[in-house]
């Protein structure tokens, strides 16, 4: 604006006040060529971590250094996405500086982290020069665990389980004992115990059974309902819990180093993972997103695992309620497989840390149906629990494992 008026009043009038004015004007051009040509010495980078669960707080660096010849006055916009007010400082020549701003975000999946801004103000504070820069990776926000090892313990005491005493394979990974030399092959001898003990020890291996695990969740609202718009909420609270109890079953089991396989029905299809590390799983379980369409049922889900189950494996199915179609889909699979476990969770579960509250939702009519299936399923070792919305996960197992009627 200074610069234009210069030039205005340069067409009419001629003293020493535009003189001056001119003079000013030119110096402010020459500023900003300077502060320019300042800000492409300015060098950043960005570093955090890329794989985080929900509400885990982390760090966002930005890294800052200068190779100008002069001191810079700047201030540094964080990204939106981290809600933290901009610093200012003084970039002395050839300093680097660090700032952290730490943040969280409340819901799993992939989240873009946006850009931040830096402003070189110039001397007189008439103008900046602005450097917006996007941040180059994206954070993956994994679910919560709902922990519950003392109750799934006792779940698997009534499962079959996967070390067993009989000899069927030798689990190399796993050392059970050490023991005197007896003609073994050399490949068992245990060189560090021999040394130890002054006399040839062999490996004795922990034996692992056949058994495997199935964990189906059905993420997507039954063919069955009609009222979309009602189930809404409901199927959202039921999704985000029922991958919180998922997440936690998966840690139980492979910190068990049971053979585990997750199938996830889905908006996109059906995801049918096995993995080692627990934490492959929840790559998977950050992103998918149940559909409220109703063009799967539950039954599709049991269909993908009733042709390959061995008689001594378990399936743990995970859904909003099931209907008569689904029951007779467990009578089949029964007849293949060792035993069942079905965890109904129309409205999700209460959260363990907070206390029980006054509720007036009730279990749907669809579920209710199941209530004349009970028995058949009981006399063919289907376990099966209902939540409650009052009900928190581990007051569930609690009463699955109690014994008696499950319902």
């Amino acid at each position: 604006m200074i610069i234009i008026v210069s030039v205005v009043l340069s067409a009419f009038v001629y003293n020493k006040y535009v003189w001056l004015l001119d003079i000013f004007s030119g110096w402010l051009i020459l500023e900003y060529f300077s502060l320019k040509a300042h800000s492409r010495l300015i060098k950043t980078n960005v570093s955090g971590r890329t794989r985080v669960f929900i509400n885990e707080r982390f760090d966002i660096v930005i890294n800052i250094s200068s190779e100008a010849r002069r001191a810079l006055v700047i201030d540094v916009v964080p990204p939106a996405v981290v809600k933290k007010a901009s610093v200012r400082l003084v970039l002395n020549p050839q300093d680097s500086v660090s700032l952290s701003f730490d943040t969280f975000f409340g819901t799993r999946g992939t989240k873009y982290m946006g850009y931040y801004t830096i402003k070189i103000e110039s001397f007189t504070r008439l103008f900046q020069v602005l450097i917006t820069e996007d941040i180059p990776f994206k954070v993956k926000v994994f679910p919560k665990l709902e922990y519950a090892e003392a109750e799934v313990e006792r779940i698997l005491e009534m499962l079959p389980v996967v070390k067993s005493k009989y000899k069927l394979v030798e689990d190399i990974s796993y050392i059970r004992n050490v023991r005197e030399y007896e003609r073994e092959p050399l490949s068992r001898i245990h060189w560090k115990q021999s040394a130890k003990m002054g006399e040839l020890m062999v490996k004795e291996y922990e034996y692992a059974g056949t058994t495997r695990n199935y964990i189906l969740l059905d993420l997507n609202l039954p063919a069955g309902i009609y009222s979309k718009t009602a189930w809404e909420y409901i199927h959202r609270k039921y999704q985000e819990e029922a991958i919180r109890a998922t997440a936690g079953l998966l840690k139980y089991f492979t910190d068990k180093h049971e053979k585990t396989n997750l199938l996830v029905s889905h908006s996109k299809g059906t995801y049918n993972i096995s993995f080692t590390d627990y934490v492959l799983y929840f790559d998977y379980l950050a992103e998918v997103e149940g559909t409220l369409e109703g063009k799967q049922n539950t039954i599709e889900l049991l269909e993908h695992v009733i042709d390959v189950v061995q008689p001594t494996d378990t399936v743990i199915l995970i859904g909003m309620f099931l209907t008569k179609d689904e029951v007779e889909g467990l009578l089949r699979l029964r007849k293949r497989c060792g035993r069942i476990v079905v965890l109904i969770m129309p409205y999700g579960f209460r959260e363990a840390t907070s206390k029980k509250f006054k509720s007036y939702f009730d279990v749907p009519l669809e579920v209710r149906e199941l209530y004349n299936y009970t028995r058949v399923l009981e006399e063919e070792n289907i376990m099966v629990e209902v939540w409650h919305e009052n009900t928190s996960f581990m007051e569930g197992l609690l009463k699955l494992t109690g014994g008696g009627q499950v319902w």
